[in-house]
């Protein structure tokens, strides 16, 4: 058979892989469902990943670096493919291209007609290589490109928790996706601390929440050593040329910050082969000036940009590049030469916008740095969005916070009501619970999570800006087999949310949702493939002591468990020596949101009751799921005096009572997709000495037969295929 008969047939398998809308899955049918972090790929190319997709026009012949693993890999053919919003319906474009493999070199011839779009790229041969998101196709370049700028996400980590950054990454995300920009810029700090647990949930998270676009990023110092970067992004230093007008470079400041002088030589080379590009962008992750507002120097001027000590003369050089001043001077001579345009970087968790004019060649660059997506910062986690004019190669902000100040110096009026090197020009997202350098704590802005339990995907979006109002539609590729039941939870304000359309392609689903989340508004809904008819449960799962002792605290860790919709929130109550206090609980686990969870486990202190007898005190918990059950059990806890044997069980469950919300469902039909809808109907409750029972749930048929109808039928095109390209031959 035929290199193009192969490549025929994998395309028509391919295109067949989308499943047919599938009935609503009964609870006894319904697998558990992968968390996003599934699958996560290393990328087999050095040159070509999904944080710097090559750059192309219709037509345009690709060449892709393989790495030296996968060099001798015998290259037979290939497919781009990706699934874009068409109006209301998510369409899947998938094209066969020539490719051919030249000493670990492949060239990908594309087609004429491709859309443009975001790809991903599959070559095929004597192994399959995968490359996702590493192929953007543009046929023309507009007059303007939206940017959204994001740094330092520190996968692994957060403040004052992992959770909360987590929480922001999402929030971050979300709003990137409604704000719909051309390109996302990232700057660097990927991860924490560089581990390769780290990179899986970057590549993964990034792939489902920002499918739509295309991602241009460098390593930053925590990316440092780069071993497992490498590993999943490629190259730690590249350039693209988008349109034949702008000019990406990024280069890599390693742990210190200075550029080697291998990466001055790629620079320099980069600029002087690509000087005829009108806008160019530098993206490094150490900022060169740790500075806000406008400077008049140049290169040659050593005695205001001197190094950077401390208690020292001032400077506005950042003490990263200080200690090595010719690497500055040289790296600053080559901006200056060849006109870059901005400089982009992150790292030192605050905003600081420079405008640099250089008095010996007369040019103007712009240093825009950026606070941090997902950590610990000096005001608040957020992200920038800029409109750069592609004809002119001005840049301008689309939507500007009431703290923007751009460019100008803190001084005068504003250095009455901002520090030194303290500008908040992003967009703030999340929340920030920490003491910020401005003295303000528990900041809410943009707070948003995605929770993941068994058989759902829980979203809570807030808008808590008075002068931001935020809508669009987002296109999520969730790694599902299967339909799903769309719930809207609740909504504040005027918030909405609503789905637009579906599409399943091997084993992603691909979800359109409208989302509008107004100023002082906010919506919780989930995406399950089962409905939630069983409330939570709540046990104590250990005590410290394991004995209740009087005269000790108790700590106590207790669980409360859903495994279906998963559990949301908790209220506790504590009664002894005649008094109730209430209980604020520590979560304990899980300690992050990048994987799927079915329990809360939270850590309680008590307080002993007084006495020198045994005495009882009386824990009251009620807990709630998201889809609105609540259990409320009630815990009888015996404290004995120290080295006495207890004559019962110290810890008793006295009472548990469930509520549980049954729902039905409603079908609508979009376009040629089912989308199943929730809505609350009925209410009961049932109260019990130990365990509650479980409701039945019916069963409903459809999705088995549907699977099977879409296997045979692929298997029908491609025995029929090959027993017609067997008689031609």
């Amino acid at each position: 058979m035929s290199i193009r008969v192969i490549a025929l047939l994998l395309t028509i398998v391919f295109s067949m892989a989308i499943v047919l809308p599938g009935a609503q899955l009964a609870t006894g049918e319904a697998p558990t469902l992968p968390g996003i972090v599934y699958n996560p790929w290393k990328t087999p190319s050095s040159n070509v990943s999904m944080n710097k997709p090559v750059v192309a026009f219709p037509g345009d012949t690709i060449y892709i670096q393989l790495k030296d693993a996968y060099s001798g890999v015998s290259v037979s053919g290939g497919y781009i493919w990706t699934v874009k919003l068409v109006g209301s319906s998510l369409k899947l474009f998938n094209y066969t291209v020539t490719a051919v493999n030249n000493g670990g070199v492949v060239s990908v011839k594309l087609p004429q007609d491709v859309e443009g779009g975001v790809y991903d790229i599959v070559l095929t041969g004597s192994q399959s290589l995968y490359l996702p998101r590493s192929l953007w196709v543009i046929k023309t370049l507009g007059d303007v490109l939206r940017i959204v700028h994001f740094s330092d996400q520190h996968y692994g980590a957060g403040t004052p928790n992992i959770i909360i950054g987590d929480e922001n990454k999402f929030a971050g995300y979300l709003v990137t996706g409604l704000l719909n920009p051309d390109i996302v810029i990232d700057t660097g700090d990927i991860a924490d601390t560089a581990s390769e647990t780290q990179y899986q949930q970057a590549v993964s998270f990034e792939y489902a929440l920002l499918y739509s676009f295309p991602i241009f990023g460098n390593p930053g110092n925590h990316d440092f050593p780069n071993d497992q970067y490498i590993n999943y992004f490629g190259d730690t230093q590249w350039y693209r040329v988008i349109g034949g007008r702008i000019l990406v470079v990024a280069v890599n400041t390693r742990e210190e910050g200075p550029l080697d002088w291998d990466q001055i030589v790629f620079l320099e080379n980069t600029l002087k082969q690509y000087s005829n590009i009108p806008i160019k962008i530098l993206l490094m992750h150490h900022p060169m000036f740790y500075y806000q507002g406008e400077l008049v120097t140049s290169s040659s001027d050593t005695q205001t940009l001197r190094p950077y000590v401390p208690g020292g003369p001032w400077t506005p050089l950042s003490s990263y590049w200080s200690g090595n001043m010719t690497s500055f001077f040289y790296t600053l001579r080559l901006i200056e030469d060849y006109n870059v345009t901005y400089v982009l970087a992150g790292h030192v968790h605050r905003d600081l916008f420079v405008k640099y004019t250089s008095t010996r060649t007369n040019t103007t660059t712009y240093f825009l740095t950026v606070t941090t997506l997902g950590m610990g910062s000096a005001i608040y986690d957020g992200l920038d969005y800029y409109a750069l004019n592609t004809k002119d190669g001005s840049l301008s902000f689309p939507i500007v916070p009431s703290t923007f100040i751009g460019f100008s110096n803190i001084t005068g009026a504003l250095a009455q009501n901002y520090k030194p090197n303290h500008a908040m020009n992003s967009i703030p997202i999340g929340i920030y619970p920490a003491v910020n350098d401005y003295g303000q704590a528990n900041m809410s802005y943009i707070p948003a999570v995605l929770y993941q339990t068994p058989h759902a995907y829980i979203v809570n979006a807030f808008n808590n800006l008075t002068y931001l109002n935020l809508s669009g539609v987002v296109v999520w590729a969730l790694p599902w087999r299967g339909d799903f039941i769309f719930n809207t939870i609740r909504t504040i304000g005027n918030a909405h949310v609503e789905v637009v359309d579906k599409l399943l392609v091997g084993d992603r689903l691909f979800v359109a949702l409208n989302i509008s989340l107004p100023s002082r508004s906010g919506v919780e809904f989930s995406l399950a493939n089962t409905p939630d008819n069983t409330p939570p449960t709540v046990s104590i799962k250990l005590t410290v002591p394991s004995v209740p002792t009087l005269g000790r605290q108790l700590t106590v860790y207790l669980d409360l468990m859903d495994s279906e919709w998963g559990p949301k929130d908790i209220n506790i109550t504590y009664t002894y020596d005649g008094k109730t206090i209430p209980i604020q609980p520590t979560l304990s686990s899980p300690g992050t949101l990048a994987y799927p969870f079915s329990t809360f486990t939270y850590l309680l202190t008590l307080p002993s009751p007084s006495g020198s007898q045994p005495a009882s005190a009386y824990l009251n918990v009620t807990g709630w799921d998201n889809a609105g059950h609540t259990v409320s059990t009630v815990f009888k806890i015996t404290f004995y005096p120290a080295g006495q044997t207890p004559t019962a069980t110290p810890i008793e469950t006295l009472t548990t009572t469930t509520t549980t919300t049954y729902q039905t469902t409603t079908t609508t039909t979009t376009s040629s997709t089912t989308i199943t809808t929730t809505t609350t109907t009925a209410t009961t409750t049932s109260t019990t000495t130990s365990t509650t029972t479980q409701p039945t749930t019916t069963t409903q048929q459809g999705s088995s037969a549907l699977w099977l109808i879409a296997i045979v039928v692929i298997l029908v095109v491609v025995v029929l295929a090959v027993v017609l390209m067997a008689k031609r031959r």
